[in-house]
């Protein structure tokens, strides 16, 4: 009995806010082609990595970094379901995007680097 009820302190000491919350998932790079310099809106959820407290506060207190390909981009506002971003000059071609916050790396989207 005493090893069951240490055990179930451990997993519950273990577990944070967070574990709850999915990894950044991007929707959509709006638009898709561009050239860089050109701002453009990365569509999704869970950018912020934090829990729903019912307060729908549009700011986020962690900003993620937005990758296209190995270029990383400049995000000028950042919400939970959206991020606008400058296009990198280091991006080019076939430059997939992701976002990763509090170390957590969402899927990429294609877009491409004119």
């Amino acid at each position: 009995m005493r090893r069951v009820l240490l055990v179930a302190l451990v997993a519950l000491a273990a577990c944070s806010a967070n574990d709850d919350i999915p990894a950044p998932i991007v929707a959509s790079v709006v638009p898709d082609v561009a050239a860089a310099g050109t701002v453009v809106v990365v569509n999704g959820s869970y950018f912020c990595q934090r829990p729903n407290t019912g307060s729908e506060d549009p700011t986020c207190a962690i900003v993620g970094a937005v990758h296209f390909g190995a270029a990383l981009g400049t995000p000028s506002t950042y919400t939970d379901t959206s991020i606008m971003v400058e296009v990198p000059a280091g991006a080019s071609g076939s430059a997939p995007v992701d976002v990763t916050a509090a170390g957590r790396t969402s899927n990429s989207v294609a877009f491409t680097a004119q």
